[in-house]
């Protein structure tokens, strides 16, 4: 009987189709470095998922193989609390028109405390010469992102809202998720605990309010890091827990 090693494994399932590429999450700064209070998430498989936190009062945008408005026909969706619309960009200033075809289905839309969860899938060629064409496969993704402060009206975002970046599509590593990060109290007073996995022992916490101003950077030094949280204005936080083996962002609530 042959041996079947574990890359022998993720081969096979790659060739049926079972193997999934993530960018893992993302959180998403301006072109000025400052926080937009968002995160994204592609995971590639045998379909697109896309997966968006953000402000619950903002539109959250984001694209596709485009480094701004100025790549004309590329890729661009943007939802507005209610609805996901496909469009592509016609121009720096110009609000993306909307696709003839619209193909993106939305799984959930969450709001926790201020912070919407919108979770989308689409397939990976729709066969649209305005969509872009997702490869089920390790490479670079080039990301554009805004979103518009305190408004679901569809329209311009102001210039320190905005923002791109080149992910990278890997080969998705389930050790390090969002269900093995706990985090409590929650909401918390005076500090709030994480635990995470044993072999997560440095890095770095962040909170971001809800405008997305930074409100507290601490060090990891072991997988059980604690937060000083006393002195914070009452709200909800964005909690990004930036590490070597991907980021986690959870929702905290500060009383």
């Amino acid at each position: 009987m042959k041996k079947i090693t574990l890359s022998a494994i993720a081969i096979m399932a790659a060739a049926t189709g079972f193997a999934q590429f993530s960018t893992g999450q993302l959180a998403l700064s301006s072109f000025g470095d400052t926080s937009l209070g968002m995160t994204a998430k592609i995971d590639v498989d045998t379909q697109v998922t896309l997966t968006l936190t953000g402000a619950s009062a903002d539109w959250l945008g984001i694209g596709f193989g485009a480094t701004g408005m100025g790549d004309v026909g590329a890729d661009v969706v943007i939802f507005d609390g209610a609805n996901l619309t496909d469009r592509s960009f016609n121009g720096v200033g110009v609000t993306p028109p909307a696709d003839a075809s619209q193909d993106w289905n939305i799984v959930s839309n969450a709001v926790n405390a201020g912070i919407r969860t919108l979770v989308a899938t689409r397939a990976l060629n729709t066969g649209d010469a305005n969509d872009y064409v997702f490869t089920a496969g390790a490479g670079a993704l080039t990301l554009v992102y805004a979103r518009r402060s305190g408004s679901q009206t569809i329209g311009y975002h102001g210039s320190n809202s905005c923002g791109s970046r080149v992910a990278a599509l890997a080969l998705s590593n389930e050790e390090f998720s969002e269900k093995q990060v706990k985090m409590y109290p929650n909401p918390a007073r005076v500090e709030v605990n994480f635990e995470l996995p044993e072999f997560v022992n440095t890095g770095e916490i962040k909170l971001y309010d809800a405008q997305g101003r930074l409100a507290k950077a601490d060090k990891i030094t072991s997988a059980r890091p604690k937060v000083t949280t006393s002195g914070l204005p009452i709200g909800a936080y964005m909690a990004v827990i930036r590490t070597d083996y991907g980021n986690v962002t959870k929702t905290l609530v500060i009383e």
